[in-house]
């Protein structure tokens, strides 16, 4: 099968991890073309019409490439060498690239929905539109990733110590959100518009959402809640996030004004804004493990 393999090692590791890759996945019966994943590389490898892409990297190397898919007819696989790998782990994760090579041709499919996003404030200036395949947020948990950023902090476990203490202090906000056809008033410490289940330091903040199912989850933290999502935090896996959840498939937020988030990405936008999220009509398609499907995740069946 002729292969796009778009290819971020780690740091330091860069030709033996690509050529001992290549041959494991040649060996498997895959033709390679291996291509870097920015810049000049990226736009190269994404124009070409080749029957599989293979994306072997962290969240942002997947998302980056997610996003900038047009072409959604090509099946996609991940093989995932970040530290979080949210995006794997929702789409349900190879173990290792051996695991690939030997499964590859008995995996199953799944959808990865692809959810656009579009800003405007008074002056009719805006981000244009930006695409996100895990999530857009507001306030304190866009705040906490920008806090990282600037302090230089990697790892899931430092991540989530950054999260905790900009959560501490982060202020209380009051939204305006249309979902569907329903209108929300809220007072919350952050707005997670959630593609998938995962997001930032490896949390579930959105236990439920799965990735293919045509909706975003908004998840909202009372300010009640503050306490409760610091201790949460501490320990993200021992229980449901203490926040409240709505689905839809078609978001507007009235958003007052504040940090604000693409996937991994903080934006530089100023004051008020009204910004707009719904789901793209065509999902990617990925190979994953059989026993991915055969094993659902806590929340909805799939």
């Amino acid at each position: 099968m002729d292969t796009i393999l778009f290819h971020n090692p780690k740091a330091g590791e860069e030709d033996h991890a690509k050529k001992a890759l290549v041959a494991l996945l040649e060996e498997a019966g895959l033709k390679i073309e291996v291509h870097g994943t920015k810049g000049q590389e990226l736009k190269k490898g994404l124009k070409k019409q080749r029957e599989l892409v293979l994306i072997a990297g962290g969240d942002g190397t997947v998302g980056r490439i997610c996003r900038n898919l047009t072409e959604r007819g090509r099946c996609c696989a991940v093989l995932p060498l970040g530290t979080a790998n949210n995006l794997a782990r929702a789409l349900g994760s190879w173990p290792s690239p051996e695991h690939f090579a030997a499964g590859w041709t008995k995996a199953a499919h799944r959808h990865l929905n692809v959810a656009m996003a579009e800003a405007e404030n008074e002056e009719r200036e805006g981000f244009g539109e930006r695409r996100f395949v895990e999530s857009l947020g507001f306030g304190a948990f866009a705040q906490a990733i920008q806090d990282a950023d600037e302090a230089g902090e990697e790892g899931v476990d430092a991540g989530r110590a950054v999260f905790r203490q900009t959560l501490s202090e982060a202020p209380v906000i009051h939204a305006r959100l249309r979902i569907d056809d329903q209108e929300h008033v809220v007072e919350t410490l952050l707005v997670e518009v959630m593609n998938i289940a995962l997001f930032g330091p490896n949390l579930p903040l959105a236990p439920d959402a799965r990735p293919g199912d045509g909706l975003l989850d908004v998840v909202l933290l009372p300010p009640q809640r503050r306490e409760a999502m610091l201790e949460w935090l501490h320990a993200p896996g021992s229980g449901a996030p203490p926040v409240e959840t709505i689905r839809g498939s078609q978001v507007t937020l009235y958003w007052p004004g504040g940090a604000i988030r693409v996937d991994d990405e903080p934006l530089e936008f100023n004051g008020a804004c009204t910004i707009t999220c719904k789901v793209e009509p065509a999902p990617l398609t990925f190979l994953v493990p059989r026993e991915a499907l055969a094993a659902p995740k806590k929340g909805r069946p799939e």
